[in-house]
């Protein structure tokens, strides 16, 4: 890949960026507005722009864009008080050299959103299906979405090489009417099996993993990963001379302590509750 591409990634140093585009064609932003009162004062009077990191799954020839519950609970909070939320887009950059506009789509939070978060402790998911129109666009701009052999795999104990994939806060400038930029984390993560300090054990039952921040290029100190609930967590297997990295979805990552660990939600379960939705709609059967 060019540097271009390479300057617009925080990567970790084990990886090569090769590899890594193999990860990134899943990984979308979900971005929109806010014109309410609130949005407006607190920034000189401009809208808001948000911005959420997510990734695509294929479940029987359709698209779903998979995020955190959590988001879509705090947006319809805030619409609530009065924010007023439209523009909604997908960006697709993270594929791209040379990104593109972002492809828009339209988004009714009570209509088009179904999520989870909460209802049981532990539990924060949110999925949106794309329409075919989107998915053709997506494809073209190079995002392809995970397929059911990645997501549904029952092998992810051989998946010991944990890799989080999102758009911190931290590094995007996200300004009304001007150039938006984003960079994209690419960050090496430790399962741990007692729940880190800072974090809950939960009745849903949540993963959990501790970060690595010297992974990441220039992350001396580390930074906040505030704006990566939603990505996803990767497994790889462990590399070998003559083997090719193979990766599963391990998890959507949900929360953490601010300071070294994070809790992740299992992908598996809830994709396979929305593919089996599907089967039940369609009346077909659904493995």
């Amino acid at each position: 890949m060019n540097d271009t591409l390479d300057s617009r990634h925080k990567n970790p140093r084990i990886l090569s960026e090769k590899f890594l585009v193999q990860l990134y064609k899943h990984v979308i932003n979900i971005m929109c507005l806010d014109s309410g009162q609130n949005a407006l004062k607190e920034n000189s009077g401009k809208c808001a722009v948000y911005n959420f990191s997510a990734f695509v799954v294929e479940i029987n020839d359709r698209w779903f864009a998979i995020s955190a519950g959590h988001i879509f609970r705090e947006l319809k909070l805030a619409v609530s008080h009065g924010a007023k939320l439209s523009n909604w887009q997908i960006d697709d950059s993270i594929v791209s050299s040379k990104p593109q506009p972002a492809c828009p789509i339209s988004i009714d939070l009570d209509k088009d959103v179904y999520s989870l978060c909460d209802e049981v402790k532990g539990m924060d998911y949110a999925y949106i299906e794309l329409d075919f129109l989107t998915k053709l666009a997506l494809s073209k701009e190079g995002i392809a979405a995970i397929p059911q052999s990645v997501w549904s795999a029952k092998d992810l104990e051989e998946f010991s090489l944990w890799l989080l994939i999102g758009t911190p806060t931290a590094l995007a400038k996200l300004v009304f009417e001007e150039p938006i930029v984003k960079n994209y984390a690419t960050i090496q993560l430790e399962r741990v099996n007692n729940v880190p300090h800072g974090l809950c054990n939960t009745k849903y039952p949540r993963l959990y993993a501790k970060i690595y921040f010297e992974s990441v290029i220039e992350a001396k100190h580390g930074f906040d990963i505030g704006g990566m609930s939603g990505g996803p967590i990767f497994g790889l297997r462990p590399f070998t001379d003559s083997t090719p990295y193979e990766y599963r979805l391990i998890g959507i990552q949900s929360a953490w302590n601010g300071k070294d660990s994070v809790a992740l939600c299992p992908a598996f379960p809830y994709i396979q509750v929305i593919a089996n939705h599907l089967s039940l709609a369609n009346g077909s059967i659904s493995n």
